[in-house]
Protein backbone atom coordinates (compact mmCIF):
# COMPACT_ATOMS: atom_id res chain seq x y z
CA UNK A 1 0.00 0.00 0.00
CA UNK A 2 1.30 3.17 -1.08
CA UNK A 3 1.74 6.00 1.47
CA UNK A 4 -0.57 8.78 1.37
CA UNK A 5 0.48 12.50 1.03
CA UNK A 6 -1.55 15.74 1.46
CA UNK A 7 0.06 18.51 -0.73
CA UNK A 8 -0.78 22.29 -0.01
CA UNK A 9 0.78 24.54 -2.78
CA UNK A 10 -1.38 27.46 -4.32
CA UNK A 11 1.01 27.60 -7.73
CA UNK A 12 -1.76 24.83 -9.59
CA UNK A 13 0.93 24.16 -12.14
CA UNK A 14 3.61 23.31 -9.40
CA UNK A 15 0.40 21.65 -7.53
CA UNK A 16 -0.03 19.87 -11.02
CA UNK A 17 3.27 18.92 -11.55
CA UNK A 18 4.14 17.70 -8.04
CA UNK A 19 1.35 15.80 -7.57
CA UNK A 20 1.98 14.12 -11.16
CA UNK A 21 5.37 13.67 -9.87
CA UNK A 22 4.62 11.82 -6.74
CA UNK A 23 1.98 9.59 -7.71
CA UNK A 24 3.94 8.61 -11.05
CA UNK A 25 6.32 6.93 -8.08
CA UNK A 26 3.43 5.08 -6.52
CA UNK A 27 2.43 7.91 -3.50
CA UNK A 28 -1.70 8.16 -3.18
CA UNK A 29 -2.02 12.23 -3.36
CA UNK A 30 -4.20 14.42 -2.34
CA UNK A 31 -3.58 18.38 -3.47
CA UNK A 32 -5.02 21.10 -2.26
CA UNK A 33 -4.93 24.64 -2.82
CA UNK A 34 -5.88 26.56 0.65
CA UNK A 35 -4.55 26.35 3.89
CA UNK A 36 -8.64 25.81 5.27
CA UNK A 37 -9.02 22.68 2.23
CA UNK A 38 -5.43 21.29 3.93
CA UNK A 39 -7.08 21.27 7.52
CA UNK A 40 -10.17 20.12 6.31
CA UNK A 41 -8.13 16.96 4.45
CA UNK A 42 -6.33 16.35 7.42
CA UNK A 43 -9.51 15.62 9.22
CA UNK A 44 -11.12 13.46 6.52
CA UNK A 45 -7.70 11.01 5.42
CA UNK A 46 -5.17 9.19 6.94
CA UNK A 47 -2.57 11.35 5.60
CA UNK A 48 0.92 9.68 5.97
CA UNK A 49 3.24 12.78 5.04
CA UNK A 50 2.01 16.44 5.04
CA UNK A 51 4.10 18.54 2.16
CA UNK A 52 3.11 22.10 2.24
CA UNK A 53 4.19 25.09 0.46
CA UNK A 54 4.74 28.03 2.84
CA UNK A 55 3.50 30.47 1.24
CA UNK A 56 0.11 30.48 0.47
CA UNK A 57 -1.01 33.42 -1.37
CA UNK A 58 -0.54 36.54 1.63
CA UNK A 59 -1.02 33.66 4.48
CA UNK A 60 1.46 31.25 5.80
CA UNK A 61 0.85 27.92 5.98
CA UNK A 62 1.91 27.40 9.43
CA UNK A 63 -1.20 26.81 10.84
CA UNK A 64 -1.73 23.46 8.92
CA UNK A 65 1.73 22.37 10.38
CA UNK A 66 0.28 23.20 13.81
CA UNK A 67 -2.85 21.50 13.70
CA UNK A 68 -1.14 18.33 11.82
CA UNK A 69 1.13 18.18 14.99
CA UNK A 70 -1.96 18.79 17.09
CA UNK A 71 -3.82 16.05 15.30
CA UNK A 72 -1.16 13.64 14.41
CA UNK A 73 1.82 13.97 15.88
CA UNK A 74 3.91 11.99 14.07
CA UNK A 75 2.83 13.26 10.95
CA UNK A 76 6.18 14.50 9.00
CA UNK A 77 6.26 17.88 7.67
CA UNK A 78 8.07 18.18 4.61
CA UNK A 79 8.41 22.35 3.92
CA UNK A 80 8.57 23.44 -0.03
CA UNK A 81 9.68 27.69 -0.27
CA UNK A 82 10.32 30.03 -2.50
CA UNK A 83 10.37 32.69 0.41
CA UNK A 84 13.72 34.21 2.01
CA UNK A 85 12.02 34.20 4.80
CA UNK A 86 13.46 31.47 8.06
CA UNK A 87 17.24 30.82 5.20
CA UNK A 88 18.61 30.33 9.07
CA UNK A 89 16.83 27.08 9.58
CA UNK A 90 14.80 29.38 11.85
CA UNK A 91 11.37 27.01 10.74
CA UNK A 92 12.48 23.86 12.52
CA UNK A 93 11.58 25.92 15.77
CA UNK A 94 8.31 26.49 14.54
CA UNK A 95 6.86 23.41 14.79
CA UNK A 96 7.91 20.11 16.15
CA UNK A 97 6.88 17.94 12.91
CA UNK A 98 9.15 19.53 10.59
CA UNK A 99 11.31 17.18 8.95
CA UNK A 100 12.99 18.74 6.08
CA UNK A 101 12.18 22.34 3.78
CA UNK A 102 12.83 22.22 0.07
CA UNK A 103 13.87 25.75 -2.15
CA UNK A 104 12.49 26.41 -5.03
CA UNK A 105 12.71 25.69 -7.86
CA UNK A 106 12.40 21.74 -6.72
CA UNK A 107 13.91 19.50 -8.81
CA UNK A 108 11.53 16.53 -8.89
CA UNK A 109 13.64 13.69 -8.25
CA UNK A 110 14.80 15.51 -5.57
CA UNK A 111 11.17 16.07 -4.13
CA UNK A 112 10.55 12.37 -5.24
CA UNK A 113 13.82 11.12 -3.03
CA UNK A 114 12.66 13.43 0.06
CA UNK A 115 9.43 11.95 0.27
CA UNK A 116 10.58 7.91 -0.46
CA UNK A 117 13.32 9.01 2.70
CA UNK A 118 10.30 11.04 4.95
CA UNK A 119 8.41 7.99 3.91
CA UNK A 120 10.61 5.34 5.20
CA UNK A 121 11.30 7.14 8.55
CA UNK A 122 7.84 7.01 8.71
CA UNK A 123 7.15 3.20 8.45
CA UNK A 124 10.25 2.39 10.55
CA UNK A 125 8.92 4.90 13.38
CA UNK A 126 5.40 3.03 13.30
CA UNK A 127 7.10 -0.38 13.09
CA UNK A 128 9.18 0.02 16.70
Amino acid sequence: MSAKILLLEDDQGVRFTFQMALQDAGYDVTAVASCSEAISALSEIETAILILDLKIGEEMSLPVADYAALMRPDIPVVYITGSRLFTGGELFGLSRNIRWVLHKPVNLPDLVSMVDYVSGQSIAAAAS
